[in-house]
This record gives C-alpha cells, sequence and structure tokens, in this order.
C-alpha cells in the first residue's frame, strides 16, 4: 500500500481506495463503514445480494442525502444573506437617525 491509497475490508474483500487529501486512516476507515453500512441496510430492506447492485443502491442514497444538504446549504445561506442586508439597512437607519443635523 502507497501513501495514495487506504487499504479497508468491505463485505469480506479487501479493497484499496484512494487517499483523501487532509483526511486522516481514522477518518477514512469512519467513511467506509458508513458505506458498509449503508450496504447492509438496503440489503436488509430490500432483500438483495447482488453486491453490484447494492453497491449502485448506496451510491444512489449517499447522492441523494448530499444533493439534500445542498439544497439545505443554498438555502440557509440565501436566508443568511437577507438577514444581513435587513441588519445593514437597520443598522443604516439607526445611524441616519442619530446623525446630527445640519443648521
Amino acid at each position: 500500500m502507497n501513501n495514495h491509497e487506504y487499504e479497508a475490508k468491505v463485505r469480506g474483500r479487501v479493497i484499496k481506495f484512494p487517499a483523501v487529501d487532509g483526511l486522516t486512516e481514522l477518518e477514512l476507515g469512519s467513511i467506509v463503514a458508513q458505506v458498509e453500512e449503508k450496504i447492509n441496510k438496503i440489503e436488509a430492506k430490500l432483500n438483495i445480494v447482488d453486491t453490484s447492485k447494492l453497491a449502485i443502491l448506496a451510491a444512489y442514497d449517499f447522492a441523494v442525502e448530499l444533493n439534500n444538504l445542498k439544497q439545505r446549504s443554498e438555502t440557509n445561506r440565501e436566508a443568511d444573506s437577507r438577514k444581513v442586508e435587513e441588519m445593514v439597512g437597520s443598522l443604516e437607519a439607526a445611524l441616519g437617525a442619530e446623525a446630527p443635523q445640519e443648521k
């Protein structure tokens, strides 16, 4: 195994995963465990034994989760931007009201 691979056992098979910059082996192991857990849940729920189909369904499920997180993040970002604009407007109004009037 070189520095660009992470080796782990998934469903009884040793697989070499590409290393990911910034992630430790412990973090990579956690990710692989999540993949295996997802595969096991799908297998139990749908009673599928085809490993390829399970892998595709697990990838699909993770992609759906990622899409939902992206949408939620975008919604939160837009709400945050609106709130900041409201706060800036309130601050400008407050500062404008406190400014000394020229005579």
